[in-house]
This record gives structure tokens, sequence and C-alpha cells, in this order.
């Protein structure tokens, strides 16, 4: 899915809840916002996202939408969103588009950088550095600062240690 394409479908998503009397919010996460904020790559694959309160009223939007355009189950997801409870706060975000029915953020680039490194993917190495490099970030300290904004120190595993130390210079 290509930037264009992120930004019908939603829009579409938008005018299926808005047809209900409904608006809400969602939060991109993961690989559209490296395509929408980094563009560090072409396309995603597909768009996850967090929100809240109605899972429901957004997914049957999304369905219909899948449906009418032949996308795939699952191009607009919240697997991720429960990934982010472990987190101590929710991803700060800014918005990026306003359609009737659907407000749409994305997450901050530092917490975006925070999940890539927590899910200590090699896929997702090439993100990470495209992100330390927009963020500034060079060194293990500065990126352990930023991890301990959002994860406790528990809740790094010896992966995600492995991957920070691979990645950054002391």
């Amino acid at each position: 899915m290509k930037k264009d394409d992120i930004e019908k479908y939603l829009q579409m998503v938008g005018e299926e809840l808005y047809r209900q009397g409904l608006t809400y919010e969602i939060v991109l996460l993961g690989g559209a916002v490296m395509l929408l904020e980094v563009g560090n790559r072409e396309s995603t694959q597909d768009v996850d996202t967090f929100f809240l309160p109605d899972f429901t009223a957004i997914m049957k939007a999304a369905a219909s939408v899948a449906e009418r355009e032949g996308l795939p189950d699952g191009w607009l997801n919240s697997a991720a969103a429960g990934f982010t409870y472990s987190f101590k706060e929710e991803p700060p975000k800014k918005l990026w588009k306003k359609f009737p029915g659907l407000h749409v953020y994305t997450a901050s680039l530092d917490y975006i950088l925070v999940t890539k490194i927590m899910a200590s993917r090699s896929r997702d190495q090439s993100d990470i550095l495209a992100l330390a490099q927009k963020l500034q970030v060079a060194n293990r300290h500065v990126v352990l600062t930023l991890m301990r904004k959002y994860v406790s120190d528990e809740d790094m595993s010896e992966d995600v240690m492995e991957t920070i130390e691979d990645m950054f210079t002391p």
C-alpha cells in the first residue's frame, strides 16, 4: 500500500463512520508512519493502528472498505495496539489528516523507534536506523533514555538489549 492508498482508504473508512453519525480517532503506528512521516520506504503491507473507544465500528467500516476495494482482511489492524498496552503511556500523537468521521493521527517518531526496538525483529533494522538518523539518536545512552520514557527496565528483554547494543555505539 502506498501513501495515496492509505489516505484514500482511511478517508473511505471515515465516510463509512460518518454515514452512521460517528466520528472516531485512530493513531497510525509501524510501517504506515515510516512511509508517511519518515519516507524511508515506498509502501507498507498493512496499516497498523491504535484506536479507542469503539473497535467494532472502525473494524466494520474497514471491512466494508476492504470488500468494496478488494483489500485483504486485516489491511487496517490493531494488532500493534495490544503491544502498546505494556508501555507506560499511550503513544504521543500529532494530527495527520482529518476526514469526516475519522481523525487520523501519527504516533510520535520517538515512540515508533521504541516500538521497533522492542519488537527486536531483523526486518525492522532499516526502520530503526532511519528513525535514529531522523531523531539524531546516535548512542546507546540516548536510546536507553528514550526507551525508559515509555518502557520499564523490567520489560526490556535480553533481545531488546542486544538490539540496542548491536545497533548503537556506546
